[in-house]
């Protein structure tokens, strides 16, 4: 599955900031791994928070207000506006999925940052990038149609399986979330997924959905 150009650039740049933070052998940072069940709260808006996280594997959603921001897979960073907010959390993180993290004290990768700042030019792009994309998300000018089928993507390239030329997903999500992330009515977006259904590209069932890549060419 291909994603488009700003999504694969992000995804590196979350590479980087991991690699910084984790793998470099003459600056190590401790961390716990912590494994965390569906349904759960990682970091709460306004709230204090005193750690980093790192995404393992899983899936979780980042809100504000009650409104979905991102979904969020592997070797995505959480919490790290807390780092310039007085360590007070400015959206909450949720868990989809059952999820592993690394957690990292916040405390630790300030001092790096300081000791070490090369790290801080991969945390500027990372930070500018997740705000870019989501104002890129929230004016496109393309149809809700795309809207849906790119976004039904998005979450089959963060916890899909791929096989035999389809994605399948077990159904962590809602379409009231989906309708929430893209400031959609629900009605648009149920109807916009049995138009995929009856084109063939979608099989949509409570339980979880298949995406079919070679019925439509741009998949």
């Amino acid at each position: 599955m291909i994603l488009n150009p700003a999504e694969l650039e992000i995804h590196c740049i979350n590479r980087q900031f991991k690699a910084y933070l984790l793998e470099d052998t003459t600056y190590s940072l401790p961390y716990k791994k912590l494994y965390i069940d569906a349904n759960k709260t990682i970091i709460e808006e306004t709230k204090q928070t005193d750690a980093i996280y790192i995404i393992v594997s899983g899936v979780v959603i980042e809100t504000k207000n009650q409104t979905v921001l991102h979904f969020l897979g592997k070797e995505e960073c959480l919490g790290l506006d807390s780092m310039f907010h007085g360590s007070t959390a400015t959206s909450s993180i949720i868990t989809l999925t059952k999820t592993v993290l690394y957690k990292i004290p916040a405390s630790e990768v300030t001092r790096k940052l300081a000791e070490r700042p090369a790290g801080a030019q991969t945390l500027n792009k990372l930070l500018t990038h997740h705000t870019l994309l989501l104002k890129t998300r929230i004016a496109a000018q393309t149809s809700n149609y795309d809207k849906v089928l790119q976004t039904l993507l998005h979450l089959g390239y963060l916890y899909g399986e791929e096989k035999n030329d389809a994605i399948y997903m077990t159904m962590y999500f809602s379409k009231k979330m989906l309708a929430n992330y893209l400031h959609l009515s629900y009605a648009t977006v149920a109807s916009i997924c049995k138009r995929l259904v009856a084109q063939g590209i979608l099989h949509d069932e409570p339980h979880g959905m298949i995406i079919y890549m070679k019925t439509n060419a741009n998949l």
